[in-house]
């Protein structure tokens, strides 16, 4: 993996256009075909417009992108199980990785993200005349490059606390030897990007632009970011002091991730409407991730040309090439309420009886289990001997991913595709964010600065669209002012409603409670078939797990610590 001084080498290098090549990958003599000099690009919109574009390419994908693009994050945490054993997911979960395998390790990218955002606006922007784009355009260009750098710089927090933050594109003549900064160092440079975004980045974009950045964006990272901050992994009363690996305690940084999502919430268009809402049209929760237009929810998402890779890749074995992928487990299956607002209890004779009837609606959306009917309406079979428990890709857990998928998107003739936009931002998250930093900051029922929501009215409007028939407002289980009741409902909350979508396996981190969820093993269904047609359900161990205290944050490679003297190594490893 290239290393933290090979891109700031990049920066010097002053390499603009589309060139994509490393300087590794280059002799002195070369001058590769796809390199466009920069007065070319600068005297060119729409050049101009495709180098923007490219900045977007590093952002997170989503989906099946891990073991050679077939299995998903959700794979490593107690959310799912990749179908065949022996997955670099099952490998990350079990503990059996170190320092150098990177399994998540995005280092590279951010960096070269950031060093094309430099090369944009140093070497790029000052040049161009008003002939060849207006101030506005300008402006519209430069915001998104702020908010690619400002999202770049989050990636690498997020994974390794502090790191070197890189702020210009570097002269020969400077050490390259750069140190960590601190934590809260790192979120204030994001989040000031964040608002230098936000001042020039508009509301929406045309239809056709979709998948650019916009101002909710900007504001929906800056929300992420202070909410990360402000949990106990990055704000922990023991450790007073900020540092790279935390920052320094401060129970005000609640206040300010309240403040930020808020920001986000009361964003108007121009005939006083909200810019965001939660989708409610066709089937909701499970349509909004491949409806594209008329969908106010989605705020950022990661766009990809129509197709039916996701359904292939997480589809039951019974279709032809279906390939199992991320298949969920029974904790979490038993996770889902029931549709009355009741934790789901197996001890509990009558939901034993029938435990995938009458759940969360969000169950049905997101999990495929045995008796549930998918494409052209076969019915799943996930019980011993069952078709879609058969062969070396069948699920291990009993169940398959619905979630992402959509029933007309076959693989098989007679064929059909849909579009997919991965949420990397959604208005959904910012209200569980805003919820949560609320009840933190003052208590489950109180707004003292005026918002307009309380942290339970947040989560009563999340639990309202999922479909919910009782207890959607939490008063059964959340006595008013009760702070610890709020908080467990509001995690329960976030891992339902955004199941599948890479959140976990930071929320368990920054909660600091990790080293019990994680260091758990994961369990699936064991589904007999009687001889009267009914089913007997049984638990059972699929994979063990192991989560150490040096987890918590990730590693750096020891390729990237012996080219860089200043770069420190995170606790443990």
């Amino acid at each position: 993996m290239e290393k933290l001084k090979a891109f700031i080498t990049f920066l010097i290098c002053g390499v603009t256009g589309c060139h994509f090549l490393s300087c590794s990958d280059e002799t002195i003599g070369d001058v590769p075909v796809n390199f466009i000099p920069p007065h070319i690009i600068y005297g060119d919109s729409t050049k101009i417009t495709q180098f923007v574009n490219n900045v977007y390419s590093f952002l997170p994908a989503g989906y099946n992108r891990f073991d050679g693009n077939t299995s998903m994050l959700a794979a490593s945490t107690d959310e799912a199980v990749h179908a065949v054993p022996g997955s670099d997911m099952e490998k990350w979960a079990n503990g059996s990785w170190d320092a150098n395998t990177g399994y998540d390790n995005s280092f590279s990218d951010c960096y070269t993200g950031i060093r094309r955002s430099f090369v944009f606006e140093e070497e790029i922007l000052p040049y161009i005349e008003d002939i060849v784009m207006t101030e506005t355009g300008r402006n519209l260009c430069l915001g998104q490059v702020l908010f690619l750098r400002a999202y770049y710089n989050y990636e690498l927090l997020k994974r390794f606390g502090g790191y070197p933050i890189v702020t210009k594109a570097l002269s020969t003549d400077e050490d390259l030897n750069i140190p960590r900064n601190t934590y809260d160092e790192c979120v204030t440079y994001i989040t000031g990007l964040c608002d230098r975004a936000a001042a020039l980045l508009p509301l929406s974009h045309a239809a056709n632009q979709l998948g650019r950045a916009t101002r909710g964006a900007a504001l929906a990272l800056k929300a992420r970011t202070l909410l990360y901050a402000a949990s106990p992994l990055f704000n922990d009363e023991s450790k007073p002091q900020d540092d790279p690996e935390h920052g320094k305690y401060d129970p005000a940084k609640w206040e300010k991730a309240v403040a930020a999502a808020a920001a986000v919430i009361s964003l108007k268009n121009a005939n006083g409407s909200p810019v965001y809402s939660l989708y409610t049209a066709g089937e909701g929760y499970s349509d909004f991730f491949y409806v594209l237009n008329a969908n106010n929810e989605i705020i950022l998402s990661r766009m990809a040309a129509a197709g039916n890779t996701v359904e292939r890749l997480n589809g039951p074995v019974s279709i032809t090439n279906g390939q199992g992928g991320t298949c969920p487990t029974w904790d979490l299956v038993s996770a889902y309420e029931m549709i009355n607002g009741e934790p789901f209890d197996p001890n509990n004779s009558e939901h034993a009886a029938n435990p995938f009837e009458n759940r969360d609606p969000r169950f049905e959306k997101s999990i495929l289990y045995n008796g549930a009917t998918w494409m052209n309406g076969m019915t799943i079979e996930t019980f011993e001997g069952g078709k879609d428990l058969a062969g070396d890709r069948a699920t291990r857990t009993g169940f398959y991913l619905r979630k992402f998928c959509n029933i007309s998107a076959s693989w098989n003739a007679p064929t059909g595709t849909t579009q997919h936009c991965f949420p990397l931002l959604r208005y959904g998250e910012v209200l569980l964010a805003y919820a949560e930093a609320m009840n933190e900051a003052y208590g489950p029922d109180a707004d003292p600065g005026g918002y307009g929501m309380t942290a339970r009215q947040a989560v009563e409007l999340i639990r309202k669209r999922a479909g919910l028939t009782g207890n959607i407002d939490l008063s059964v289980t959340v006595p008013s002012g009760n702070r610890e009741n709020m908080r467990d409902a509001i995690r329960h909350e976030r891992r339902i409603e955004l199941a599948f979508e890479e959140h976990r396996h930071l929320d368990v981190r920054r909660w600091k409670i990790a080293e019990s969820v994680l260091n758990q093993a994961v369990s699936g269904l064991k589904i007999g078939k009687n001889d009267d047609g009914t089913f007997t359900c049984t638990p059972q161990v699929v994979e063990s797990r192991v989560f150490t205290s040096r987890m918590y944050l990730y590693p750096f490679t020891r390729t990237e610590l012996s080219r860089n003297s200043n770069l420190i190594q995170n606790t443990g490893w």
